[in-house]
Order: C-alpha cells, then sequence, then structure tokens
C-alpha cells in the first residue's frame, strides 16, 4: 500500500553539487509492505549491480514484504530503496549498491521523521563516500567488489593485460591443445544457453568446494535460478574435452555491467590454468559486447588483479538518529567493530600478505599457506 509522500529540500551537500540528481525539490513515496512492480527495472537502471536486482533477490524471496523508498525529481525515479523495519531499526535490503552521500542522508532522515522509534538505519553492503556524510554513523570494510573497467575494444584489453599475461594465455592454450587435441572453448549467451551446460559448471564448482572441505553454497532452488537468469541475461563460458564440460564460467548482464557468478574446473586440469583461460575470454566477450564493467565480485585474489580488476571497499554502515542513540548503541558498535576487524585480519593474512616485500612476511604467508594446506588435508581424511 502507497503512503501520502512527501517533499524534501536536498541535503547541503547535494546544494553544493556533490552528486545530486537534480537542483530542484525531491518528490518521496513510501511503499509500506511491498515492492511496486516499476521499481525492478527502475532499480536495475540506477543502480547496476547484480546483488541490488530484484531478479536476484527473487530466488530467495527476500523482498517478501518488504516496503520500498521511492524518490522523484520532476516526475523522474532518482532512488529505489527497498527496507525492512523494526521496531527501533530500518535495514536496507539491497546490496553492492553505490549510493552519494546526499542520498544516503535523504533516505536516513526521512526514515527518522517517518518511523519515531527507529534509532538506527544500516546499510547492510554499500559503496559510498563516508567521509561526505554528516548523520553520526559507525562503517566497517565488511566485503569488496573487484571491477574490471572494461577499454572499446578487445584488443585494448590484451594491450593492458601486458606481455606476460598475453603469453601465459597463449601458453596454457597451447598446453592443452597438445595434451588434449580434443580442448575447444566456447561461449555462448542468453537463449542459447544449455540448462545442462550451466548444471554441469555448477557440478564442477561444488565438486571444487568439496576438495577444499567447503560445504557447497549451491540448492536446488538457487540452481533453477541461474539456469533461469541465464537464459535471459546470461553469459556461459565452456571448455570441453572430448565433447565433455571440464571448466566453465557463468555470468550475467545488467545494463552495461557484467558480473561473474559461477567459475569452475575439474581437478583433473590443475596444471592448465583453466580458471584464468575462462575469466579472460568471458571478459573479452564482454568487451566485445559493449560492456563498460565486468564485476568479479568477491575475493581479493591476485589473479583478479592480474586480469586488471579494481579494488571496491564495501561497508557495513549504520547511521544514527543522533549522537545520543550512538551512546545507546555502544554495545551493538563493538560487537560489529569486533567481526569487522577479525574479518579483515583474516583477508589481510589471506590475501593482502602475499603481496608484501619483505623476509618477514614471506615466512608468515609461507606459515599461513601451510596451515591452509594441513586444515584442507585434515577435512579431506575425515
Amino acid at each position: 500500500m502507497k503512503t501520502a509522500g512527501s517533499t524534501l529540500p536536498l541535503s547541503p551537500h547535494a546544494q553544493r553539487g556533490e552528486c545530486a540528481p537534480c537542483a530542484e525539490q525531491v518528490q518521496i513515496d513510501c511503499h509500506e509492505n511491498e515492492v511496486p512492480a516499476f521499481a525492478a527495472a527502475d532499480i536495475d537502471r540506477l543502480y547496476g549491480h547484480l546483488y541490488c536486482s530484484p531478479r536476484y533477490f527473487e530466488m530467495a524471496g527476500a523482498l517478501a514484504g518488504a516496503s520500498c523508498y521511492v524518490a522523484r525529481c520532476d516526475g523522474k525515479v532518482v532512488a529505489v530503496l527497498p527496507y525492512r523495519r523494526t521496531r527501533d531499526e530500518v535495514s536496507v535490503v539491497s546490496e553492492y549498491l553505490t549510493l552519494d552521500a546526499a542520498e544516503i542522508e535523504r533516505f536516513c532522515r526521512h526514515m527518522f521523521s517517518r518511523y519515531p522509534s527507529v534509532r538506527r538505519v544500516t546499510f547492510p553492503k554499500v559503496h559510498a563516500n563516508l567521509d561526505a556524510l554528516e548523520l553520526p554513523r559507525h562503517a566497517m570494510v565488511c566485503s569488496e567488489d573487484m571491477v574490471v573497467p572494461l577499454p572499446e575494444t578487445v584488443k585494448d584489453y590484451e594491450n593492458a593485460v601486458g606481455k606476460n599475461m598475453r603469453r601465459n594465455i597463449k601458453r596454457y592454450s597451447s598446453a592443452l591443445l597438445k595434451a588434449f587435441p580434443t580442448y575447444r572453448y566456447e561461449l555462448h549467451l542468453e537463449r542459447d544457453i544449455s540448462e545442462q551446460d550451466v548444471r554441469d559448471i555448477i557440478a564442477l564448482s561444488c565438486m571444487r568446494m568439496r576438495s577444499k572441505n567447503i560445504v557447497p553454497r549451491f540448492d536446488d532452488t538457487e540452481i533453477d535460478w541461474i539456469a533461469a537468469f541465464a537464459r535471459t541475461s546470461g553469459i556461459v563460458g565452456l571448455a570441453r574435452i572430448d565433447g565433455k564440460v571440464c571448466a566453465g564460467a557463468i555470468g550475467f548482464r545488467i545494463g552495461d555491467s557484467y558480473f561473474m557468478h559461477v567459475i569452475a574446473h575439474h581437478p583433473q586440469y590443475n596444471d592448465y590454468s583453466l580458471g584464468i583461460l575462462c575469466y579472460y575470454h568471458t571478459i573479452c566477450e564482454g568487451i566485445a559486447r559493449g560492456g563498460k564493467r565486468f564485476h568479479l565480485l568477491q575475493g581479493r585474489y591476485g589473479y583478479k588483479y592480474r586480469l586488471l580488476a579494481q579494488r571496491r571497499d564495501i561497508h557495513h554502515l549504520d547511521i544514527y538518529r543522533s549522537r545520543l542513540a550512538v551512546l545507546a548503541s555502544l554495545a551493538h558498535i563493538a560487537r560489529k567493530e569486533a567481526r569487522g576487524r577479525l574479518w579483515l585480519t583474516k583477508q589481510w593474512l589471506l590475501h593482502d600478505l602475499e603481496h608484501k616485500e619483505g623476509r618477514g612476511y614471506r615466512l608468515l604467508a609461507r606459515a599461513v599457506n601451510f596451515l591452509r594446506r594441513a586444515k584442507r588435508s585434515k577435512g579431506a581424511m575425515e
């Protein structure tokens, strides 16, 4: 049910021209306990991210019962934020969205005005310029989005990745063809994507996870959703040997951005860097199709940097009604700070450490890798 709208002036940041959607007043409407049908297209247009898209959330029914904030300027939708409310908190459902400070503050001020009992507004995962915020806040880096800015042509990308990467891609491909003459790499789009190929790639991913003592994340509902979504917005790369899928990548397109969702290869081919080949060829196809960005999503792995991914830090952001509300939430803040610091330490040890120079860093990196291998070996024996 849509409730009466309100008109709020732009925040001071927007008045100074910092990422303001327009120079006039913004009309705000809230749809209680529903996300209107028109919102899906506007969310994809405004934020262009897989983890914001209602098509992603429909898999788990995450938008069922959610409310929706809609801001318009001169009749044009400039912000759409699905949210849920408890007695003292509003939590935004969309994740990995990029918001400017003016829009964050406008949303928060509206929530505080609309719901007097709410003392905190939470953005579970957001990319934003936090320094420009004026309301009291607590933020912690909680993830990352590894994004490859795509050049105009595949040739430009080949030149940008450098001589070593080009040489390695050629060497990996030649080695595969020499060892397995029937090796072929194929790319399929949308309606040309086979559901069985999608399921074969996911099966390889599950196999890889189990080999690392990780419980596969896929259930039947998600697999069905991936297969269906791929048929409307997918890009799938397949490596075949003797006609069988031995590696593959499943991605999606939203607007002018691509998103890598599943990538896997059979352990039998570990020595041939099939994962890198899948990434490289799929990125090149995204360029050929006019994409502007290729999101490799979470994971600060060295190979993503070599593919020219740039890290965007994703924050868990809490905005508070007042400093008094902050003081009343110190225990809550302390728990989130502790979890955030633990996560950052883990990322530093597992990913950032290997890029540090110095003998001490190298010894520590070897110790960490030894412990990781020992843990996996123990899990495999069990």
